[in-house]
């Protein structure tokens, strides 16, 4: 089987809070969102928060429209889904929204911002695709199968893609629900093609 380099993205941790041991091997990559704006420079914000004692999470990877930030090694077991060992976690910036009638609910408080049709916005479109490109080479490193687990799927044990959502509805350590209403069947189909991508193309050299 072909040996393929793990992302190396712009490093700033690392985070204040994560666990002894190793994380190794990697059996799934667990998506989230950060509860703040999808904007350039949010990636960076969510890296120094996590640095920060007083934030009581921390993740491997954060994405914005601009560019991916590395806020804890992969061997390093992060605070992001518990059970968090064997995991990675990657953190969109981004305010997520259940449902597009609990948001026209919402709206007067939460604003455009949780509009669940918020991911065909540039912005959006953009931090999508960078998230496609980390899950893909995180995927291939790690020989994680571009599978989306529910939560059915990972009480069995198997390998994959997920959601914090689906983490809490599988174990019941903590309640989190992100990242919400995302496009879920896109993002797996783009990161499936992504990996096809980079195989073809390491053939080649």
């Amino acid at each position: 089987m072909a040996n393929y380099p793990a992302p190396s993205p712009r490093y700033i941790g690392p985070p204040a809070h994560t666990s002894t041991g190793s994380n190794k091997p990697i059996h799934r990559i667990v998506i989230h969102a950060t509860v703040s704006p999808c904007v350039k420079g949010g990636a960076v914000s969510t890296a120094h928060y996590f640095q920060n004692p007083a934030a009581g999470g921390s993740a491997h990877y954060t994405t914005d429209p601009g560019e991916v930030i590395q806020c804890a090694y992969d061997s390093v077991i992060c605070w992001h889904a518990p059970p968090n060992d064997n995991s990675l976690g990657i953190e969109m910036c981004d305010m997520p929204a259940l449902s597009m009638k609990r948001w026209r609910r919402a709206a007067p408080r939460h604003g455009a911002s949780r509009n669940p049709m918020r991911w065909i916005e540039p912005n959006h479109r953009a931090m999508l695709r960078r998230t496609i490109n980390l899950t893909a080479e995180l995927c291939l490193a790690y020989n994680v199968p571009a599978v989306f687990l529910s939560p059915r799927m990972l009480r069995a044990g198997r390998h994959g893609i997920t959601t914090h959502n689906n983490v809490s509805k599988a174990f019941h350590q903590s309640s989190h629900w992100d990242p919400g209403v995302w496009p879920r069947r896109l993002f797996m189909r783009e990161v499936r093609k992504e990996i096809a991508r980079i195989k073809a193309t390491h053939k080649e050299k």
